[in-house]
């Protein structure tokens, strides 16, 4: 009897910490990640200052200096633990949906347009971080490994589906296509979400992908 195919992983998992922490210390490590994500929301990233931080937070200037190297390293693990938690949201999605290449991506495509993956604050810090990565390495390499990692898992996918199909198709772009059109309706929902209508966006992407494999 074969064995039915493996699920496609589109993140790896979020890695274990590297040492030992007291509970105290890592709830308050993500507290302050969580009122800088608040922050970053709220003012994008340029804006945010250890002071805004700090008040979202709830908590002292020195606090910050206590658990990280300074605003800049508290941002990026802000924005590291923000990319792995929609990860893991598309991963469930697609887990749910099955073996099945062709439903775990719109399940995917579900995922990437519906809490908790979608939501307002969610979104405008994706669209900070596409903004502020051209002038910031730290934010670069993170926006870079993240989306790289999603479109090689997208890609599989793809190659899986166009196989079971018999259809030609370069899944490399269309990996490409896939992610973009997922991006470009985030930043035109945030932009103006009055002529962007979510509903309309994820209807779309599920007519892209059933376009991309003729069904």
């Amino acid at each position: 009897m074969s064995q039915a195919p493996a699920r496609t992983s589109l993140f790896p998992k979020k890695p274990k910490p590297s040492r030992k922490q007291s509970a105290t210390a890592m709830e308050r490590r993500r507290e302050l990640q969580e009122a800088a994500i608040q922050a970053i929301a709220q003012y994008g990233v340029s804006a945010v200052t250890v002071s805004t931080i700090c008040e979202m937070a709830g908590f002292s200037r020195g606090l910050i200096g206590h658990y990280f190297k300074g605003k800049d390293d508290l941002l990026a693990e802000a924005i590291q633990a923000f990319s792995a938690r929609l990860a893991e949201a598309n991963r469930e999605a697609a887990n749910a949906a099955g073996t099945d290449p062709v439903k775990r991506l719109h399940a995917v495509i579900h995922s990437s347009f519906s809490p908790p993956g979608f939501t307002r604050e969610r979104v405008l810090v994706w669209v900070a971080l596409v903004g502020s990565a051209p002038w910031s390495p730290v934010l670069a390499r993170i926006y870079r490994d993240l989306w790289r990692k999603y479109r090689a898992g997208i890609a599989r996918l793809l190659r899986r589906a166009a196989e079971d199909r018999g259809v030609a198709l370069d899944a490399e772009v269309a990996a490409l296509m896939f992610s973009q059109a997922i991006e470009g309706f985030w930043v035109g929902w945030a932009a103006d979400p009055s002529a962007v209508n979510k509903a309309k966006a994820e209807a779309a992407c599920h007519l892209m992908l059933d376009g991309l494999l003729k069904a």
